[in-house]
């Protein structure tokens, strides 16, 4: 009799026992769904734990996990961020691919990240969406470094008027008023200003060169090009490269025979305007004795 009332406890206990068990996974499966919380692009680690604890679940425990749309419904979103943020980062990746500084970066695994992005957004294939965004964040991140390195070596500075001229200057950014000045002290045969001049509402605005005290009329054009270096002379007389987008060409507004210097012929080579370290646009002429950099002349106006 009491080996019979012993062996109906044991049993009472070990099935109370079981049911906790299973209330227990029903639960942590339950709190685990909770805990994702909103979804970002942060959430992968916390809506895979979700989904394991749930998956071990028997389909009879399975319906027992009230808060399980959640889960799907959390699911959904991240990949619909995760296809979004691949596309935003596929965006930058041909932004950055036409960079001028791309062009001296290895980008075998820069090319292959953004392929394999494309091509796994093309076919749907959701399980890799993570693996693609975060393969081609990295590689657009270790390019943008590269670039960023390269500009900084640079004399002038990005201007971010645009994204294919990135150094670029547009005419309502160039002083009303010009009164440019080389930077350092050049020989004679340089402008010792280039100054403009508006003398009439019904005449262009004329540039002036001045050497040796004299210049033609000149008018002038501004041009946006693709980037390209050019070796400039800095403030302490070295020798420094600038990026450079806007290019600026002056011609004679007609012919005026009273100037018979050679040199002022000099003054129809094209230069180019850009922002310096500093923050200055300065303006590039050829050097006007044939060395080859560009004499920097700056305004404060």
């Amino acid at each position: 009799m009491k080996k019979s009332i012993v062996l109906v406890t044991a049993c009472v206990m070990l099935a109370v026992s079981l049911v906790g068990c299973a209330g227990g996974a029903i639960n942590e499966a339950s709190r685990a769904i909770n805990a994702i919380g909103e979804v970002s692009l942060q959430s992968g680690e916390a809506i895979e734990s979700a989904q394991a604890k749930y998956d071990a679940l028997t389909d009879e425990e399975k319906t027992k996990v009230e808060n399980y749309d959640k889960l799907q419904s959390a699911e959904k979103e991240f990949t619909q961020q995760l296809y979004s943020a691949t596309k935003k980062e596929i965006e930058t990746a041909d932004k950055l691919a036409g960079n001028y500084f791309t062009q001296y970066y290895d980008a075998k695994s820069f090319d292959a990240a953004r392929d394999d992005a494309e091509a796994v957004l093309n076919s749907s294939d959701e399980e890799r969406y993570s693996e693609a965004y975060s393969e081609l964040k990295a590689e657009n991140e270790s390019l943008q470094s590269y670039i960023d390195g390269e500009t900084a070596k640079s004399y002038s500075i990005t201007t971010d008027l645009d994204d294919e001229c990135p150094f670029m200057i547009d005419e309502e950014h160039l002083p009303s008023q010009w009164l440019f000045s080389p930077i350092v002290m050049q020989t004679s045969s340089h402008p010792t200003n280039v100054v403009s001049m508006k003398k009439a509402t019904d005449l262009p605005t004329y540039i002036y060169l001045y050497i040796n005290g004299s210049s033609r009329d000149y008018t002038y054009a501004l041009s946006q090009v693709p980037t390209k270096e050019i070796n400039v002379q800095d403030k302490n007389g070295e020798i420094k490269t600038a990026l450079v987008n806007t290019e600026v060409s002056f011609a004679a507004a007609f012919d005026q025979a009273v100037n018979r210097d050679p040199s002022k012929e000099l003054n129809e080579r094209p230069g180019y305007f850009f922002v310096d370290k500093n923050g200055y646009i300065v303006l590039a002429l050829p050097n006007y004795d044939g060395e080859d950099h560009y004499v920097l002349y700056t305004s404060r106006g």
